[in-house]
């Protein structure tokens, strides 16, 4: 009975332990658009933070940006974002 409980909670440790190194990151992107192109750039970031949270990811940080002139503003962002 002893080894059985030893066993469960070696195997929950490594439950636990195993669970984090699951987590990937992946990259989301994102598109905006306006009259400013702060707004556009604003709308493309909440774009891809909601795209890495609607996954269950936790956004890092933004690895690309760029903001276009057209009939309006248009933004791309692309950010890595950690999912479990």
């Amino acid at each position: 009975m002893k080894q059985s409980k030893i066993a469960a909670a070696a195997m929950a440790a490594l439950l636990s332990v195993t669970g984090v190194a699951f987590a990937a990151v992946v990259y989301v992107s994102g598109q905006g658009q306006g009259y400013d192109p702060g707004i556009a750039l604003e709308a493309a970031r909440a774009d891809a933070i909601a795209e890495c949270t609607s996954q269950g990811g936790t956004p890092l940080e933004e690895v690309y940006s760029h903001v276009t002139r057209a009939n309006l503003w248009l933004a791309s962002v692309v950010m890595e974002c950690e999912v479990p």
